[in-house]
This record gives C-alpha cells, sequence and structure tokens, in this order.
C-alpha cells in the first residue's frame, strides 16, 4: 500500500515512470473488470485506453493517494457504462441458445451479462474484484444501503434466472 501512494504522489508531481508502474500493476485487474462489463476485446481496450488517459490527466486532482484504487475503479466503470450507452450495446454477446455450458462460472457471467447494470456493476466490484461495500459506495456514488439492496437484488436474480 505505501509503495502504491508513494508512487501516486512521485506521478503527481509528474513523474512518468510511476504512473507507468501504476498502471501496470492494475492492468490486469482493470481489463478483467472491463472484460466482464464489455466482452469484446476491442471495446475492452478503447476503454482501458480511454481509462488511463483520463486517469494520467487528472491524477494531479486526486486528494488523496491512499484512494487511488478506488479512484481508477471509478473511471473505468463511468468509462464502460458510457462506452455501452454510446455504443447501444449489450454487455455480453449472445450465445447460442443450445450450447452447453462447461462449467458453473460460464454460465455465471452469461447470467451476469443478462441483468440490468444496476444491479450488475455491484455484483462484479463486489464478488469478481473483491471490493469492500465502502469502496463500491465511493466508487458508484452512492449510499451504502442502495449498495447492499442492489447487491441482493442482484443475487436474487441470479438465482431466479439460475433456476430457469
Amino acid at each position: 500500500m505505501e509503495d502504491i501512494e508513494f508512487l501516486v504522489r512521485q506521478a503527481q508531481r509528474g513523474n512518468h515512470e510511476a504512473f507507468i508502474q501504476l498502471i501496470t500493476g492494475y492492468e490486469q485487474v482493470l481489463y478483467l473488470t472491463a472484460k466482464r462489463f464489455l466482452h469484446n476485446s476491442y471495446d475492452v481496450a478503447d476503454v482501458m485506453q480511454e481509462t488511463i488517459l483520463i486517469s494520467y490527466r487528472d491524477i494531479k486532482k486526486l486528494k488523496s493517494p491512499k484512494y487511488f484504487n478506488t479512484w481508477i475503479y471509478k473511471i473505468l466503470v463511468n468509462n464502460c457504462k458510457k462506452y455501452l450507452e454510446k455504443n447501444n450495446k449489450l454487455a455480453y454477446e449472445e450465445h447460442d441458445q443450445s450450447v452447453n455450458y462447461l462449467a458453473d462460472k460460464l454460465e455465471l457471467n452469461e447470467l451476469i451479462g443478462e441483468i440490468a447494470d444496476t444491479y450488475k456493476i455491484p455484483l462484479i466490484l463486489f464478488y469478481y474484484n473483491d471490493l469492500s461495500l465502502n469502496e463500491i459506495t465511493e466508487i458508484l456514488d452512492l449510499p451504502i444501503g442502495t449498495v447492499k439492496s442492489r447487491l441482493s437484488r442482484g443475487r436474487n436474480l441470479l438465482e431466479a434466472a439460475y433456476k430457469q
């Protein structure tokens, strides 16, 4: 954690190498998060590029280096939402209904792809990215009660879809 805060402070002072180290450390988790929203690798690459450009441009605006993790996730999630709205795309490609799923995880990914973003986004952040409720409330700019209810409702929707 101290390394990240040190790198953030250095990047805020204009150290380009520090910024590259930060992004390199987050690249994989950001990519996997964007992939869950967008599924298409080209779309993910576009969103990742936009996220990196915005974070580079605005890193000096980050008030506290210890919130870098939440801050960059918020940028990524907002970019994914904007991309989906702009391109009017579903978060996941449609699959042939006759395909048998090879693993529960694949089926879960499909089910998550079919629920509304309102429930999908908190589920992905909580279960796939292991973010705390407090981090999710900051990223989504929602009250903690709303995040909890969306997680609960999302789990119920997944359970109902799984039983069908």
